[in-house]
Parts: C-alpha cells; sequence; structure tokens
C-alpha cells in the first residue's frame, strides 16, 4: 500500500511537534524547513490536523502550531485513516462506472479488509512516540527550529542539544 503525499506530510508534521517541549510552538513556516516540504503542503496538513482537534494553532506574534492533548496520544492508523480517506486501493471500473466483473469480483473487499488490517497493526503506534531521542535534525535548519546542531558521530549526524542553542531558540 502507497500512502498519500498527504498523509505522509501531515506523520511528518506530528512527528516535529512531537520532538519539542510540550506546549512550545513553532510557525507553519518553520515546520515546513523542518520537515523539507513545501510551505503550501504543509499549510494544508497543519489546517487538517487543527480541523482534527491534533493540533493546536494561536495567531498572532506570539502565536504558532503545537501539538494538542489529543495529538500527543493519536496513533499512526488514527491518523492515516482520516488523512487517506476512503480513496479505494484499486480503480476497477471505467469512467461510467461499469466493471465487467462486477457480479462475481470479491477484490475490491479482500483490498478493503486488507486496508483495514494495515491501519489496525499502526493503531497501537503512538505518533509522539515515534521522534528518536535525542532528535535528529527533521530538514535544514534544525538550529532554527529548536532542535540543537548537528554533531557528525560515524556515518551519522545527531543533534547536539547544547546550551549554546538556547539563545537562538529564545530570540525567535
Amino acid at each position: 500500500m502507497r500512502l498519500t503525499a498527504f498523509s505522509d506530510v501531515s506523520l511528518r508534521v506530528m512527528m516535529l511537534l512531537a520532538a519539542l517541549e510540550e506546549g512550545e510552538k513553532l510557525s507553519t513556516q518553520k515546520i515546513a524547513e523542518g520537515v523539507d516540504t513545501p510551505y503550501n503542503h504543509v499549510a494544508k496538513s497543519v489546517a487538517f490536523l487543527v480541523n482534527m482537534g491534533w493540533l493546536d494553532s494561536t495567531r498572532g506574534r506570539s502565536g504558532g502550531v503545537m501539538l494538542s492533548s489529543k495529538g500527543r496520544t493519536a496513533t499512526v492508523g488514527e491518523v492515516l485513516r482520516k488523512a487517506e480517506g476512503d480513496i479505494p486501493l484499486i480503480e476497477c471500473e471505467d469512467e461510467n462506472g461499469y466493471c465487467p466483473l462486477d457480479g462475481g469480483c470479491k477484490l475490491r473487499n479482500v483490498l478493503g479488509r486488507a486496508r483495514e488490517a494495515f491501519y489496525a497493526s499502526l493503531d497501537t503506534v503512538i505518533i509522539s512516540d515515534l521522534p528518536l531521542s535525542p532528535p535528529r535534525p527533521a530538514g535544514p535548519v534544525p538550529v532554527e527550529i529548536g532542535l540543537g546542531s548537528i554533531s557528525p558521530v560515524g556515518d551519522e549526524a545527531f543533534v547536539s542539544l547544547a546550551a549554546s542553542v538556547e539563545p537562538a531558540r529564545q530570540s525567535s
């Protein structure tokens, strides 16, 4: 099964916000930079996630977006069910809605059950448990959005939450 880009962005937005301290806010622009995704795509995902109650959004100078209490307990399966909607896994009908196997075909039902089994397997995965600890940089601007500076360790780069990052965080 392949997820839509919308679902992918929505999950990454929630994971990024889950990596922050509880109550900490980011602007939609900083989220877009943090997940390395165009602003318009992130804005649509944020609006959807706010509408579903998984994010809280505050306007104004001290505003921003943060995970809501409902968002902190949301599961991957729950979010995917809503974000993916009822898009059929196969498009077996022509433009007039005709399927030559309509009377005896069980494929659509089988695939629907498979999709539900996929979502059910993700119902135990809480999104706020997914970010690495310490969090890795989520995009090209980890320091700017408050995730720390990049320190190379072996073949991987990890985030160093050094005290020197705190002044940069407070000035934004």
